[in-house]
């Protein structure tokens, strides 16, 4: 008889447990507005997050959030925006839900940048006298340019970038702090892991013409050999670093006196070895195209051919479309493979990396191919001795179409268009 009344007690204290341990571990909603403390406007993109679990969420466009399947019980809730002080508040959560706002308030942030000098040594930006500015590998590869000098534009204050052209291969050129010469190169010094490159580019269009009435002669062609800076692949750079004013040239020479662009490529890091693979594709075609009229037949006038001039086109002419048939769909597609590994301490490191490049234009015979291979080490063979090695292969292959009276638009507006 004891035994019953121990298991019926036992058995009416689960039965009031239950409910208990049920209502302790449920779940509710929390929501709120964060906005500006000083001026109210809503803050987007702010990060809410329970503290001690994984349920978060951020402000949508009207600086509001909700949180659903939060804890129930006392909590502590944090927000945090770049550009603010964080807060954290606690608050009771319960099934029925709660309410809670952030009015956070502006802070300025100042980062402590670190670049690599002239010298290939890292040490704060504040600390050091010249003026420059970095820019990370990955977000020049983000860009998935060809040319990585073109990725530059809009990126760095006071660099200015020019593209001769769209065509595959066009060259680019890059000035900063404008033009200082009128008949010397106004372009800054490459280095590149410590070596100088020559960065210059060749136009055809301002050399003399060899026959000035044809037009295969230089000056008709100006077709423009791509710059050299465009062998480097975009995946292979670790760090930019740009040298602005006679600083540079204090460290580089007078070569530099236009400013210097410095230059880290990849090495293998401890930790993070192993083979990547990255692919990209694009497709590109003309957005505008000329309206050719098709009213007035071309006429002749001694040897002398004076288009849309002559008589009405008969009725029930058949017209062929010479330059939508000409133009082509551009495909561009790269390729990297990379392998990259370390010792455990890091005295030993390598990578070894290749691409390959193929952009076509929407001409037919234009396009711009390119395979790199690259290579890099470095070891730490004694504590005074350290070793970094490096090499890099490159073959391009750049077919441009003329321009001028030798281009194929031109060809394409004067060609017959009707049998």
């Amino acid at each position: 008889m004891a035994l019953r009344r121990v298991l019926t007690s036992l058995l009416a204290f689960a039965l009031i447990a239950i409910p208990s341990l049920s209502s302790a571990q449920g779940t509710g909603s929390i929501r709120g507005r964060v906005t500006d403390a000083t001026s109210g406007v809503p803050l987007v993109g702010a990060q809410v997050r329970v503290e001690g679990t994984t349920v978060g969420t951020q402000t949508g466009a009207d600086g509001t959030y909700i949180i659903s399947g939060a804890p129930v019980g006392s909590r502590i809730l944090t927000v945090r925006r770049v550009g603010y002080s964080p807060q954290r508040v606690s608050l009771n959560v319960l099934t029925s839900g709660a309410t809670q706002n952030f009015p956070l308030r502006a802070v300025s942030t100042t980062l402590n940048e670190v670049v690599v000098t002239a010298l290939g040594e890292t040490t704060q930006q504040r600390s050091l006298g010249t003026a420059q500015q970095s820019v990370k590998g990955p977000e020049i590869a983000e860009t998935q340019r060809e040319n990585f000098i073109n990725a530059l534009q809009g990126r760095i204050a006071g660099v200015n970038v020019v593209s001769t052209s769209g065509v595959p291969g066009a060259s680019s050129s890059i000035t900063i702090r404008g033009i200082s010469s009128i008949s010397s190169s106004n372009q800054p010094l490459m280095i590149i892991d410590g070596l100088p490159l020559d960065n210059k580019t060749l136009n055809t269009g301002v050399l003399a013409s060899d026959a000035p009435g044809s037009a295969t002669a230089f000056s008709n062609r100006g077709v423009d050999f791509t710059n050299r800076a465009a062998d480097l692949n975009p995946e292979d750079i670790e760090n930019l670093v740009v040298l602005k004013g006679p600083e540079a040239s204090a460290l580089y020479g007078i070569d530099a006196a236009n400013g210097a662009i410095v230059i880290t490529t990849k090495r293998g890091k401890a930790g993070k070895g192993g083979i990547e693979y990255s692919n990209s594709f694009r497709m590109e075609s003309t957005n505008a195209r000329p309206e050719i009229q098709r009213v007035y037949q071309p006429s002749a006038v001694g040897s002398t051919t004076f288009q849309y001039f002559g008589a009405p086109y008969p009725a029930g002419t058949v017209f062929y479309d010479n330059i939508d048939g000409f133009f082509q769909t551009a495909v561009t597609q790269k390729h990297n493979l990379a392998f990259s590994g370390a010792s455990p301490d890091n005295r030993i490191n390598y990578r070894v990396a290749t691409s390959s490049t193929n952009q076509q234009g929407v001409i037919p015979s234009n396009k711009y191919n390119r395979i790199n291979v690259t290579g890099a080490s470095q070891a730490q063979v004694k504590s005074w001795l350290n070793t970094d090695l490096s090499m890099a292969y490159t073959f391009a292959d750049n077919r441009q179409s003329w321009k001028g009276e030798g281009g194929p638009l031109l060809g394409l507006l004067v060609w017959p268009s009707t049998d």
